[in-house]
């Protein structure tokens, strides 16, 4: 009886939710939606998005680079000379849709998108720790140059890896500084990016993290965004300059 009148009661008081992207409101439970997210944590912030936003997700379901995980032929990783980072996955593929909701994210000020994408950035997690195994150690951000994140106000690739440190209970650490600013990034070729990113990061003052006597340390850098690989690999480097025998790993909300 009880089971009787809880339906009937969702049928006259149906669910009322805000879509954290559109903003529209949304009555009835969230359909369910195929997710590469396991995370009950996340999950639950996937199933706030309304149908229509939750389809427009461009999942990367199938990596093929065993590098970086591109979903499709990836000459970045062939012509690399030295790869300093053990592996890297991405969540989604970086298309018209994504690229707006990062704007907002970034550019506007919408906050309400950085649970969202740390949710999306879980599945780049999760498959990263399905195709290479074994647990990390420590978390870090790609560092945003001073003067940006002084007019932005925040480092949004920090915000998504600090929501995946807690729910996978992996210790979130700055490792990380920029010893230069550059000019954006977006609209310049491969090797102007290259360039750009050669010698760019260094590890921060002070840095020391605890060595595992058994195995190798596991840091893994987060990003918001996959292109070259190119601020992954220095990022990588500047790692590895200060903590010699480490494997880093990479995970990014979107791979171009």
């Amino acid at each position: 009886m009880k089971g009787l009148l809880h339906a009937v009661y969702g049928l006259l008081h149906p669910v009322l939710r805000q879509c954290p992207v559109c903003l529209r409101e949304v009555r009835g439970e969230p359909a369910p939606s195929p997710v590469p997210v396991w995370h009950p944590e996340a999950r639950m912030r996937l199933d706030r998005l309304c149908g229509a936003c939750a389809t427009r997700i461009p999942w990367i379901w199938a990596p093929m680079c065993p590098v970086c995980g591109r979903p499709g032929r990836c000459g970045d990783c062939l012509r690399r000379k030295l790869t300093h980072f053990n592996g890297v996955r991405c969540a989604v593929q970086y298309r018209d849709e994504m690229k707006g909701w990062l704007a907002d994210f970034k550019y506007r000020g919408a906050e309400r998108y950085a649970e969202i994408m740390a949710a999306m950035l879980s599945g780049a997690m999760e498959r990263l720790r399905a195709d290479f195994g074994g647990a990390f150690d420590l978390i870090t951000a790609v560092p945003l140059a001073p003067g940006r994140l002084e007019e932005r106000g925040f480092n949004q690739a920090e915000r998504i890896a600090a929501a995946v440190s807690a729910w996978y209970g992996i210790p979130y650490r700055e490792l990380l500084k920029r010893t230069r600013d550059t000019d954006k990034q977006s609209g310049k070729a491969r090797r102007g990016r290259i360039e750009d990113m050669r010698g760019l990061f260094a590890p921060v003052e002070g840095f020391a993290v605890e060595r595992q006597p058994e195995r190798s340390l596991r840091i893994l850098i987060a990003d918001d965004i996959y292109t070259t690989g190119s601020t992954m690999n220095d990022c990588a480097r500047a790692i590895l300059q200060a903590a010699p025998g480490a494997e880093v790993y990479g995970i990014a909300w979107s791979r171009t």
